[in-house]
């Protein structure tokens, strides 16, 4: 397989959405929103959700909330008396989140990545859904994590192995390089998922468990189809890859829907941990 030159492709526009133009950040939000309207993607959450309690006055943080899908799940599950939090980098989507959110009983709450506004042991539970893979370093974040769990709190990272995310294209070595190129354009860590477990014990997390799943689509596509869709927004916008190869990798994939050859696979991990000092 050719080297990958990961300097080839512009970095993460998470950690920085407010900087994109317009057509990156609705094709972000629109991808975001149906992805979790997924019903495979609603089920993963949906495992990890339960062991939430319910209907107990606990408090929860959904840490880099996007436009609200995992945080408007959460309010859902636990429901009164609990308390739902929603934070985000991102004013945009925070504001977007707020737009779908008809309960009105979310705290949305703008962070930066200088300081936290968070009180120390003041949460139950730190939900961080597909956060890890884009946050550059990933011990002071998980270190912070710790640091507002209530004793006995209990941190749910949920995120993608990118590493193995892969669309069938005719030329392996094509494939794979194109594969490697879209994700590194996307996210910072494409293997976060096989670090983690060294990156948790690192920042005072004891790892009780964690869950796998493998979410592929053959002959026609649904969930990943969903992502060449985005891709095909975002791949010029970020400059991803060059003008023709992407149009010709965008094609070749809705070609293959139409003709019931689709493709893509990857995999998902949820993490359950709690600091040691609890």
């Amino acid at each position: 397989m050719p080297d990958f030159d990961y300097g080839e492709v512009m970095s993460d526009p998470y950690t920085n959405l407010d900087h994109q133009t317009q057509t990156t950040l609705d094709a972000i939000a629109i991808r975001l929103e149906e992805r979790g309207s997924n019903p495979i993607f609603q089920r993963m959450i949906d495992d990890y959700l339960s062991v939430i309690p319910t209907n107990k006055p606990i408090k929860i943080l959904d840490l880099g909330c996007g436009t609200g899908v995992v945080t408007r799940k959460i309010l859902d599950h636990v429901g009164i008396p609990a308390k739902v939090c929603g934070a985000d980098l991102s004013g945009q989507l925070l504001e977007k989140a707020r737009e779908l959110d008809s309960s009105r009983k979310i705290e949305w709450i703008k962070v930066d990545s200088e300081s936290s506004p968070f009180e120390t042991a003041s949460f139950d539970f730190v939900v961080m859904h597909t956060l890890l893979s884009h946050v550059p370093d990933l011990v002071p974040c998980l270190k912070d994590a710790a640091r507002i769990l209530k004793k006995g709190g209990q941190l749910i990272i949920f995120d993608a192995d990118y590493a193995s995310v892969t669309f069938g294209y005719p030329d392996f070595e094509k494939m794979r390089a194109i594969d490697l190129k879209l994700l590194a354009g996307l996210v910072t860590h494409l293997d976060v998922c096989r670090q983690l477990p060294r990156h948790l014990k690192a920042a005072g997390f004891e790892l009780k468990s964690h869950k796998s799943y493998l979410l592929s689509e053959a002959g026609e596509g649904d969930y990943w189809l969903s992502s060449v869709k985005s891709f095909a927004k975002l791949i010029p916008s970020l400059n991803i890859l060059p003008e023709a190869e992407g149009a010709a990798w965008v094609a070749h994939m809705l070609k293959s829907q139409d003709e019931g050859t689709f493709f893509a696979a990857g995999a998902y991990y949820t993490y359950f941990a709690r600091p040691i000092s609890s």
